[in-house]
């Protein structure tokens, strides 16, 4: 089983390091691969500035963090601000649609 966490708000971001790791403490389930989506330029500066240690955390759980490269064009921060585990994606919404059309679960936050 594969889930994907639709993330648009800073807020929503904060929490996600609780959802996912909730997730991957369900010893219920099966899982192969979890994922964060990110699609807006506020929340890409703060997985790199005021909350990387959730962006290292998601990352340390086994998560893969993908940050829409729309969205990225309004942000300050960029590429080079990210490490491993971060990956910079089409578009947030064709992530999330091949992904879903891939069979993963989608969880928006």
């Amino acid at each position: 089983m594969h889930t994907v966490y639709h993330v648009s708000s800073v807020d929503a971001y904060r929490t996600a390091e609780a959802k996912v790791r909730n997730l991957l403490d369900d010893e219920t389930l099966e899982l192969d691969g979890v994922a964060v989506v990110v699609d807006r330029p506020a929340v890409i500066d703060a997985a790199a500035g005021e909350l990387q240690e959730t962006t290292d955390a998601l990352v340390e759980m086994g998560a893969t963090v993908k940050l829409c490269s729309n969205a990225a064009q309004g942000a300050e921060a960029g590429e080079d601000d990210f490490g491993e585990g971060v990956a910079f994606v089409s578009s947030g919404v064709g992530e999330l649609t091949r992904l879903q059309d891939s069979g993963w679960a989608y969880i928006r936050l």
